[in-house]
């Protein structure tokens, strides 16, 4: 799921040359929310909206603090930076998953968990970078596309630590799509006031076929698919496997786009999958 989920800052580049910000968040949303809604079902949508203030207010963290807004963080910081940098910097997220994950949710963080994150981190930099890990990355980048970016994975593990306790009580597909029918309607007010700023040119058309295609894999699939395995293993852990998504990006820039992939960047990928091969020993070890 997290290599498909890195060709997703790649797609987002080309949404953003034909619609704003905002605007792209608010239409690959109504495009989820279109397919999940009838899959999910009405019953268990109205058991999510029956349980009560706690309940409720998971979700609005889900929808609005772990959905709306990462996502209009990183689509204003990949508008500002790359989308190399962005596949790099969501590396905050498995950080602040497993911190919080800690300090909120009670998950212990193992040695060797903490070592299969750093591995991850320092493998999916190299692999951002090509090359030694650190070097030249944000020293050429737009520094506040790329503080936006940090913000941005930092944002997404709200989504994780508040749909952990919800997947215990509900179906992952239902607690995915209440989710999103939360974040809609607080993203419509705001991406109303870009709609004098919206050309209407050629760029148009296919910048709406690039958020379908987010709405459809990224937002639909991807979330479902991320919930169900939320429900099934501690978040911290889940988390770490986000460090493949910059792998994606990469071969995808190689492959697509012609960008050169030094050896560097291969160790780096190599660096990725030992730590999330420790991450599922770890797993495995402690039965979750």
């Amino acid at each position: 799921m997290n290599l498909f989920l890195g060709a997703s800052y790649f797609a987002t580049k080309k949404a953003l040359a034909g619609l704003p910000e905002l605007s792209l968040v608010v239409v690959r949303t109504g495009v989820a929310l279109a397919c999940l809604t009838p899959l999910a079902g009405a019953a268990s949508l109205r058991q999510i909206v029956g349980a009560g203030r706690t309940a409720w207010l998971q979700l609005l963290a889900m929808g609005g603090l772990g959905y709306a807004l990462p996502l209009a963080l990183g689509n204003y910081g990949v508008a500002l930076s790359n989308a190399s940098h962005a596949s790099l910097l969501i590396g905050t997220e498995p950080i602040c998953v497993a911190v919080f994950g800690a300090l909120l949710i009670g998950e212990r963080l193992s040695a060797l968990r903490l070592l299969a994150l750093g591995a991850g981190l320092v493998g999916a930099t190299a692999v951002v970078s090509n090359g030694i890990p650190m070097q030249g990355v944000g020293e050429s980048a737009q520094r506040t596309g790329d503080l936006l970016l940090i913000a941005h994975g930092a944002a997404w593990s709200i989504y994780t630590i508040a749909g952990k306790s919800l997947l215990g009580r509900f179906p992952p597909l239902a607690v995915t799509t209440a989710s999103l029918a939360v974040a809609l309607p607080l993203l419509l007010p705001l991406a109303a006031l870009e709609l004098p700023h919206l050309e209407r040119g050629p760029a148009l058309l296919p910048a709406l076929a690039w958020a379908v295609v987010l709405g459809l894999f990224a937002s639909a699939l991807g979330t479902v698919l991320w919930n169900q395995a939320l429900a099934q293993m501690d978040a911290s852990t889940l988390a770490g496997f986000v460090f493949l998504q910059p792998l994606t990006g990469v071969l995808l820039g190689h492959y697509a786009l012609g960008e050169p992939l030094r050896a560097e960047a291969v160790a780096g990928g190599a660096l990725v999958f030992a730590g999330v091969y420790l991450l599922a020993i770890e797993a495995r070890r402690r039965g979750t």
